[in-house]
């Protein structure tokens, strides 16, 4: 009868075992199925602010494309009118250059709107084995005449040994433009008198196989605040500012696999730009210098 009870309670107590290791295992399935969850909140939380966005920049890439056609329409009429004037101008007369330079003025603004209407359409991304500084030097080639004005100072250091990267030439060059601007505008709030520098380099970081690119401009600089809020869509510190210019910029550059970071102080603001490179083998050697 004694030997009953001692199997009786051998088998209760494995049983209490069996269905405390069950317990322990139950506990961790359930914090494993809490982890889940909370990750997949977190991930539905990321799409959702994601969704929009999305549909908050669509929203300005529609109205954005509306407000250009509008003004290349006057822009348009404006620069036939001046090659008419031209075309029919003594080349001897007083008013011949300036009006070759209305001439060249005017087809560039309708060339810029034409190009920022294919990027606010979201022109399909056409990548080639691209050189990164035959793009910086167009960039900054069409902007020569507004450094010219607003008495920037600016000079260029560029790597000549940069392996091609692979992207959209048009894309990239609508970036370097807009963070030139953005330099520009920083840089005129400048007192008159004061020093106004831009400086923009290109060098490879061959432990990750990428291009650096860095605007550097000697201005107010940006506060922390608004650091953290730069590439934030209808966010912007000018008063007239869209707040669409550096976000589209970071957009295009994640396109190209690349990212796009900002550092600033009272002593200025540093935008840099990291693209990934195509090939070792392949790598930019003998571009012109050309900033006429």
């Amino acid at each position: 009868m004694h030997t009953i009870f001692i199997v009786i309670d051998l088998i209760l107590l494995v049983v209490l075992v069996w269905f405390y290791i069950q317990n322990i295992r139950l506990n961790r399935a359930l914090k494993d199925k809490n982890v889940q969850l909370e990750t997949t909140i977190m991930e539905l939380k990321a799409a959702q602010v994601k969704l929009m966005e999305s549909g908050k920049r669509g929203a300005v890439a529609a109205l954005s494309a509306g407000l250009l056609h509008q003004i290349s329409q006057p822009i348009t009429a404006i620069h036939g009118f001046v090659r008419f004037m031209k075309k029919e101008m003594d080349i001897n007369s007083p008013f011949y250059k300036p009006v070759c330079v209305m001439d060249e003025q005017s087809f560039y603004i309708k060339d810029m709107l034409a190009n920022l209407m294919e990027l606010i359409r979201h022109r399909k991304i056409q990548k080639t084995e691209t050189n990164i500084n035959t793009v910086i030097y167009k960039s900054i080639n069409l902007l020569l005449d507004e450094l010219r004005i607003r008495r920037i100072g600016w000079d260029m250091q560029l790597d000549d040994h940069i392996p091609f990267i692979y992207g959209d030439a048009l894309h990239l060059q609508q970036v370097f433009m807009n963070l030139v601007v953005n330099a520009m505008e920083a840089l005129s709030e400048k007192p008159h008198g004061q020093t106004r520098a831009l400086l923009l380099t290109s060098q490879y970081e061959i432990e990750n196989n990428q291009a650096v690119i860095i605007f550097k401009d000697n201005g107010p600089g940006i506060t922390h605040e608004h650091q953290a809020k730069i590439f934030d869509p209808f966010f912007s510190t000018k008063t007239q500012g869209s707040g669409i210019g550096l976000a589209l910029c970071q957009d295009l550059v994640n396109e190209h696999g690349g990212n796009i970071s900002v550092q600033s102080n009272q002593e200025g603001t540093i935008f840099t730009v990291k693209l990934p490179c195509v090939r070792l083998d392949k790598v930019v050697k003998g571009v012109a210098h050309e900033t006429s």
